[in-house]
């Protein structure tokens, strides 16, 4: 598998790849700054693109970083996630190679010739 650093530039059906960190569920007080439990390295087909947001489909994930020491759970795999571009860059994403990458291309070509 070929891995490339993503710009993000993304088309439907890319598989990306990111770390994310993994937030408490409980809302904390105002007065403290809240951490981030761990991190989990997830890989991901893009399902939809909407704007600013990204719908994906989790094909796998699992924890890199685990500061509590309690169990932290990844996403589940199928399960589907929408992610704000900007926060999806945060996590350095990669994305996998098509075997054509000349059809991604194409892609790219009529997407912005669609929003003309």
């Amino acid at each position: 598998m070929a891995w490339e650093k993503s710009e993000g530039v993304f088309v439907e059906s890319d598989v990306v790849e990111w770390i994310e960190a993994i937030w408490s569920p409980k809302k904390t007080r105002k007065r403290t700054k809240s951490r981030p439990w761990g991190k989990q390295k997830v890989i991901a087909q893009i399902a939809a693109i909407d704007g600013d947001f990204v719908k994906l489909t989790v094909l796998k994930s699992h924890i890199t970083e685990n500061i509590i020491g309690s169990e932290l759970r990844p996403h589940k795999v199928g399960s589907t996630i929408t992610k704000k571009r900007s926060n999806l860059l945060r996590g350095e994403p990669e994305r996998l190679l098509w075997s054509e990458e000349d059809v991604r291309a194409a892609l790219l070509i009529q997407r912005g010739s669609e929003k003309r």
